[in-house]
């Protein structure tokens, strides 16, 4: 990749280095965001401007500018730009709020082709509840009820709505926004739970790393289609409405919703923490997360 073409910074090395010490301050807000910049990257910029007072003898020289921004240590493919696995905050990345990349990327640029890394500040914990920024996003398998051999992998924010999903669900399937359409998640071997309430996040809805969730199209004559679509405990779908009262306890199909082949994605796991790959309580709050209190 080549670098943007970027311009001496026109702004005083103490004036970064105040205005950037300034706005490394900034308390975690629920949804504001933050970028991620690779550690080497700002340790050069430091270097440059003289951000720490031990460290100040090459502050303005240009041997040690840094150039543009560059995170390609932080990922694992160049190309698709997915992150590294177990990067660890402070050793191979730092956290900047959107004001502070803003100010570098307009005093250095970034290099050409790549994305900023841009993450948002969640709340976790189950009783107290503590602001986060959200390094690593949770994948979900998507797929249609009637082609479930097509699974598409996509990232979610355990901020996002269950209606944020169903919504890039239309999108790569080509559903009309016109159609009714009702969500299901797998979370046992062959038992489903409708997602009922299109206001609840990722993370209140309990969903994990590689969760299958299925969108169903109800049919032309008002029925949905598969097999025991409609289980006793299910409500009755409302009619080309978007409000109901939604039930306390969603819905729980024993058997699927739709047609699921043998080669699916296999045993499903309960929504504690026994799926291998999710809700790793230890690494979460050491990976998953990053810049919460104490930090």
């Amino acid at each position: 990749m080549e670098p943007k073409v970027a311009q001496m910074p026109t702004s005083s090395i103490e004036s970064q280095k105040d205005t950037i010490g300034r706005l490394l301050k900034a308390t975690l807000r629920k949804g504001d965001e933050w970028y991620l910049i690779d550690h080497q990257w700002f340790k050069r910029w430091k270097k440059y401007v003289g951000f720490d007072c031990w460290d100040m003898s090459t502050a303005g020289d240009h041997s040690v500018y840094p150039g543009p921004i560059d995170n390609s240590g932080l990922f694992s493919d160049q190309v698709t730009q997915a992150l590294k696995e177990h990067l660890i905050d402070e050793l191979d990345y730092v956290l900047v709020p959107t004001e502070a990349w803003n100010k570098l990327v307009s005093w250095y640029g970034c290099l050409e082709g790549q994305s900023p890394i841009v993450r948002k500040v969640i709340e976790h914990g189950m009783f107290v509840k503590h602001c986060k920024v959200e390094v690593y996003l949770l994948e979900l398998s998507l797929c249609e009820n009637n082609n479930m051999e097509k699974v598409i992998k996509q990232h979610f924010s355990r901020a996002d709505t269950i209606e944020t999903i169903e919504k890039k669900m239309r999108t790569l399937f080509s559903i009309p926004t016109k159609k009714e359409t009702r969500l299901w998640s797998k979370y046992i071997s062959n038992s489903y739970e409708q997602l009922t309430n299109p206001k609840r996040t990722v993370q209140d809805a309990g969903l994990f790393h590689e969760q299958l969730i299925g969108i169903e199209v109800k049919n032309e004559d008002g029925t949905w289609p598969g097999r025991d679509s409609h289980p006793k405990s299910s409500p009755t779908p409302p009619e080309k409405g978007t409000t109901q009262k939604l039930p306390s306890n969603p819905p729980v199909s024993s058997s699927p919703p739709f047609a699921i082949s043998n080669s699916s994605d296999g045993p499903g796991y309960a929504l504690n923490n026994s799926h291998p790959s999710s809700n790793r309580q230890v690494e979460e709050d050491h990976h998953h997360f990053s810049k919460g209190p104490g930090r």
